[in-house]
């Protein structure tokens, strides 16, 4: 038996050459289908407005004087505070991108699912840690921004306080 080993080699295995060799591949997952947001499907409504409560960063949208979602914002920080009062949606962009910061590859910072509500403050998905963050825009869930800039048409009503 040693012998047999030390003629192949040791341990190792005969190539099975070019020809034979099996290639390795990882196994493929099936797509999986994004799950899409039932209220994206709701009726139209002829009302809507947004709430922003700041003492406790939060959100509610109401379509027709009902509530229809409610969730986590991330408003301005003390040194940048959010505008409070009365406004409406001055414009809607998808794909919005600050004129005014940069992230961390000196790139403009993405807004994405941005509802401007006065001058350069903007509701938009972004990153909520828990704590006024932002320097005065407020920040969703990429759920609920999503379903706020779908929702929502130019016009409506935001209120901050």
């Amino acid at each position: 038996m040693f012998v047999a080993l030390a003629l192949l080699g040791g341990c190792a295995k005969p190539s099975l050459g070019p020809e034979r060799a099996m290639p390795v591949t990882a196994p493929v997952a099936a797509p999986v289908a994004p799950v899409e947001d039932p209220r994206l499907q709701a009726p139209p409504a002829k009302e809507r407005s947004l709430t922003i409560l700041l003492d406790t960063q939060q959100f509610e949208y109401r379509e027709d004087g009902r509530l229809f979602a409610r969730g986590e914002v991330s408003a301005g920080k003390a040194e940048h505070p959010t505008p409070r009062g009365q406004f409406r949606v001055l414009s809607k962009d998808r794909y919005k991108r600050s004129g005014s910061y940069t992230n961390y590859f000196n790139k403009p910072t993405p807004m994405p699912y941005s509802l401007q509500f006065y001058g350069p403050y903007y509701v938009h998905e972004g990153w909520l840690p828990g704590h006024p963050a932002s320097r005065g825009c407020v920040r969703l869930h990429y759920e609920d921004a999503r379903l706020l800039f779908e929702r929502m048409r130019v016009g409506d009503r935001i209120v901050i306080r």
